[in-house]
């Protein structure tokens, strides 16, 4: 099954964008479930594998990260960015705050700055290896390429 992306209608029929309607509830469905798991098998470690934060400091910095890309939907670009600055200072230990900001000035089309904030988030990622995939920066890496050479993405 597909899944509902944040702005497509939400699938229980309300009408509302998926993001303001049921995907609050799903996440922590989702949450609690494998919370669940990892008690059941004794992995208690598995429930504090988000970047090294325990499940409600991570929460708190995935609601704080929505509500940038809610912001940044919303068109609001001085308040995604001054959020994606709280994030950056309250969660200096993941790269979220310099990929919002990368992604407010991309919205405003300011190119350099935006390509400026995706080159920290791979340099964030290339000084936290042991944190990322393999391969992650490289979908930050093609970001950069597509605002250097526009005419490349086409």
């Amino acid at each position: 099954m597909p899944k509902t992306g944040r702005n497509e209608p939400c699938p229980c029929g309300s009408g509302k964008k998926y993001k303001k309607c049921c995907l609050a509830g799903n996440e922590e469905r989702e949450r609690q479930a494998m919370a669940a798991v990892a008690l059941e098998i004794g992995d208690e470690d598995s429930m504090y594998d988000h970047h090294g934060f325990c499940d409600d400091c991570y929460d708190e910095l995935v609601e704080a990260s929505n509500a940038i890309l809610d912001l940044i939907d919303d068109g609001r670009f001085d308040e995604a960015e001054q959020a994606a600055q709280d994030v950056l200072e309250r969660f200096p230990d993941v790269h979220d705050g310099y990929a919002r900001l990368g992604l407010v000035h991309e919205m405003r089309g300011n190119t350099e700055q935006a390509i400026h904030y995706y080159r920290k988030v791979i340099d964030f990622i290339r000084e936290h290896p042991d944190a990322y995939e393999p391969g992650f920066a490289v979908g930050y890496q093609l970001l950069i390429d597509r605002l250097e050479d526009p005419a490349s993405a086409a």
